[in-house]
């Protein structure tokens, strides 16, 4: 678990400061996403976290620890860090990229070749076909998954990404959104996600924390916050016509009913699609339900009548 105790920062020179007496909690296992406009503050959150910068004021803990009374460089050994630039080593192979962090903790080489073949495979890559390679030799989206399986290398229980889809395009953003939410399926990583794209944040975060000039100004879930924004700059960012948006962003799994409950027809989704392309395979094939795969393996099944159920209760809470 990650926790701020309010926690400041004001850089020297600065008339105000970035950060301002924000406190919050990142549970284990949690992707929060951190979400507002520039000079909001959410990058010095995540770089105080990781002692890159240091709070002013307020306490940082990680499992309970005081960062400040940790080592820096054991601290940060211990955090996967992703950034957009992605900060792959340019005269070092993706091999050498990945290994960069084992071989510090002096992992013998057998354990670290086994490791880069493992992490390559799990986000995507053809080892023989990338590990030799040098990073001016990739594509933007084969140096955003090298970024992350180095940020993997030691398995560490914390992530903090910055921006780490921001440097590619549309289309390969998505796909790398899909591939790193079925990773954490698996890793049940507790990471700090900053993002300045709202549609980002909520296809992301299992947590949302809004910033706005330093201060924190809402934290909860996706649902909570589509539902009742804390204020008119938080229903501003959201954007209008917020039940479609909640049903656009919400992933199946979220409302699925587990599989023992039933069966649907032979139609099915994806556990990570959205509600709503559940909704128009349903419109589309004039069902009522549609079974929710994960992968091949059937997990559940999300019907017409959840999907009802789920714009009104939102719909009512925004009203109340």
């Amino acid at each position: 678990m990650i926790e701020l105790q309010e926690v400041s920062k004001t850089f020297p020179g600065a008339g105000a400061p970035a950060v301002k007496r924000v406190s919050l909690q990142v549970k284990s296992g949690e992707i929060c996403a951190l979400v507002g406009p520039s000079g909001c503050g959410k990058t010095t959150i995540l770089r105080m976290i990781n002692r890159l910068v240091e709070p002013s004021s307020g306490s940082v803990f990680i499992e309970g620890r005081d960062i400040m009374k940790a080592n820096p460089d054991h601290l940060r050994r211990g955090i996967g860090y992703v950034i957009q630039q992605i900060g792959l080593l340019p005269h070092r192979t993706v091999e050498e990229n990945v290994a960069l962090v084992p071989r510090l903790l002096k992992w013998p080489e057998g354990r670290i070749k086994e490791r880069i073949e493992e992490l390559l495979e799990k986000v995507g890559l053809d080892t023989e076909e990338v590990r030799k390679k040098y990073p001016y030799q990739l594509s933007g989206g084969q140096m955003q998954r090298i970024g992350v399986a180095r940020a993997l290398a030691v398995d560490p229980p914390v992530m903090l990404m910055d921006e780490p889809f921001g440097a590619v395009d549309p289309i390969v953003r998505l796909r790398l959104q899909d591939e790193f939410l079925k990773l954490q399926q698996s890793f049940k990583k507790t990471i700090c996600f900053v993002t300045h794209d709202m549609d980002e944040a909520m296809k992301m975060g299992d947590k949302i924390a809004i910033m706005n000039g330093g201060f924190l100004v809402q934290h909860g879930t996706p649902r909570e916050i589509l539902a009742q924004p804390a204020n008119s700059f938080v229903q501003d960012l959201v954007g209008e016509d917020r039940g479609v948006k909640l049903l656009d962003l919400v992933r199946v799994e979220t409302l699925m009913l587990p599989r023992e409950t039933g069966t649907a027809n032979g139609r099915s989704v994806q556990a990570l699609d959205s509600a709503k392309k559940a909704l128009e395979v349903m419109l589309e094939h004039n069902v009522d339900g549609v079974t929710v795969c994960r992968e091949k393996q059937v997990v559940g099944i999300l019907t017409w009548e959840t999907i009802k159920t789920y714009v009104h209760q939102a719909g009512s809470e925004a009203g109340g």
